[in-house]
């Protein structure tokens, strides 16, 4: 069963780069929060689909809970042992949802 490769690039350019190159040209985008090329190619010596798509930003950001945010009050030693928040960079554009979806559905394909 051939593979099936699903690449995250840093941004839309890069993603449409990639997957021009790796396909000669020769792919179908279908358009979403971020568009995804795919095509038919070579992994590791094997017959591959491809799946190439982007995020747009940062996908999440880090912070430490309000209790730590007192630079003044907060001994930087304690920061090594404290929580850390993560939340979605920016929910509109939906990136987990989609690269989930992207995911999901190469995995699918994996079963077939």
């Amino acid at each position: 069963m051939a593979p099936k490769v699903l690449m995250v690039a840093e941004k839309p350019s890069i993603a449409l780069s990639i997957a021009s190159a790796l396909s000669g040209g020769r792919m179908s985008t279908r358009k979403g929060s971020t568009d995804v090329h795919e095509f038919d190619g070579m992994f590791q010596g094997s017959q591959a689909f491809f799946r190439v798509t982007s995020v747009i930003g940062h996908v999440f950001s880090v912070d430490f809970p309000p209790a730590y945010q007192n630079w003044e009050g907060t001994d930087p030693m304690d920061l090594f042992n404290a929580p850390v928040l993560r939340s979605e960079s920016n929910p509109k554009v939906m990136h987990s949802i989609t690269l989930i979806s992207e995911y999901n559905s190469v995995n699918s394909r994996t079963q077939e």
